[in-house]
């Protein structure tokens, strides 16, 4: 099994960089926006899922009537994979939130770069170079100090749920980077499989106006725009580039925690966040001067 998608040039490696990048922040505004709500978990599963194949959905009506060669909903055989997973990871995404802390979550989501980097060696036969490698072990010490003092909070279920789901967003981003295709809307018929499953369990009425409006948000923007922009990365960079950037979650949920439920994140979380922040930023730098270098000066 080797991949389809080639050496990404300079100019294509900072498109996927900076999608990445823009994926990883929304992200990271997730779980205080699903904490804002107020809602149980099978009714954030539900609504959650209804809105965001919703808006996923309208915004592929929108621009296939803007093209001349349309796309389709779900892209191929590889579409069908990324749907079934999307659902799948969304309810355990959830449930890990209601039975794990938040800090237990974000630190094991952590280990997607680590899985995205073997299973793209493994399947795609990719080679990733020393610097990758460094950047992706710099950041997970970082992660380990972030919630060093606080893992004993959490339960080995919800520990175990949120580990599937960092596995099962390495798969999705491996098989992107496999098929070479567009699959930033596909994830929306996963999302609505979710919603379905969810809907006996929930309660939507019991949701505020204001919760209402939160998860609006969440479903209609923030979750599908983050989404997307991950879903493309892969199409220009390794997947366990792109999965590097979901480690802006993992540093950024805390701050947002602390600024909205004065949840004062530790000593060691800032200086885990920092170290973070330092191998993101020092490695796409890193990506940006050698592509440049080695992009031929015009005669």
């Amino acid at each position: 099994m080797t991949a389809t998608a080639g050496p990404a040039s300079g100019s294509t490696a900072e498109r996927g960089i900076a999608l990445s990048f823009l994926g990883g922040l929304l992200l990271s505004f997730d779980v205080p926006l699903l904490k804002l709500s107020g809602a149980d978990t099978w009714t954030i599963i539900y609504v959650r899922g209804t809105m965001l194949f919703i808006a996923l959905f309208l915004f592929w009506l929108f621009t296939n009537r803007l093209r001349e060669n349309k796309t389709r909903f779900i892209n191929g055989k590889a579409g069908y994979m990324i749907a079934v997973l999307a659902g799948v990871a969304n309810i355990m995404f959830v449930a890990s939130i209601s039975m794990t802390s938040v800090a237990n979550v974000v630190f094991i989501l952590a280990f997607n770069p680590m899985f995205a980097g073997l299973l793209g060696w493994f399947f795609l036969k990719e080679r990733l170079g020393p610097a990758t490698w460094i950047a992706i072990a710099c950041s997970l010490s970082g992660v380990l100090l972030i919630v060093a003092d606080g893992l004993q909070l959490g339960t080995w279920r919800g520990d175990l749920l949120a580990l599937g789901v960092a596995l099962i967003m390495a798969t999705s981003l491996t098989i992107v980077r496999y098929s070479g295709t567009n699959q930033s809307l596909s994830a929306g018929a996963g999302h609505l499989m979710s919603a379905i499953v969810a809907a006996p369990l929930a309660v939507p009425g019991s949701l505020t106006a204001a919760g209402w409006g939160w998860m609006a948000i969440n479903g209609f923007l923030v979750t599908p725009a983050a989404t997307a922009f991950l879903m493309i990365g892969p199409r220009y960079v390794a997947a366990a580039v792109v999965a590097m950037f979901f480690l802006l979650e993992t540093v950024l949920t805390p701050v947002w925690m602390w600024m909205i439920f004065s949840e004062m994140p530790s000593t060691l979380s800032l200086v885990g966040g920092a170290i973070v922040i330092a191998s993101l930023a020092g490695h796409s730098l890193w990506r940006f001067k050698t592509k440049r270098d080695r992009t031929p000066v015009p005669q």
